[in-house]
C-alpha cells in the first residue's frame, strides 16, 4: 500500500518521521530554548511546559 502513495506524501512522512526523530533526541534544557525562541517576545509566556492537573499528587496517595 505504501507504494500506492504519491512521491510528495512520500516525501512528507519522510521529513515527519526524522523531524518527530530530531525532537526525541533534544534535552530538556534544548527543548526549553527551543520554544523560548518560538515565543513571540517577552510578552508571551515559554511554549513549552508540563501539563499539571491541581490536586493530582493528592490523589495518587
Amino acid at each position: 500500500m505504501a507504494n500506492d502513495q504519491s512521491p510528495a506524501v512520500q516525501s512528507v512522512h519522510s521529513e515527519q518521521k526524522s523531524q518527530e526523530k530530531a525532537e526525541r533526541e533534544l534535552t530538556p534544557d534544548q527543548k526549553l530554548e527551543r520554544a523560548r525562541k518560538d515565543t513571540f517576545s517577552a510578552s508571551d509566556p515559554v511554549a513549552q511546559q508540563v501539563p499539571v492537573t491541581p490536586g493530582a499528587a493528592e490523589e495518587q496517595k
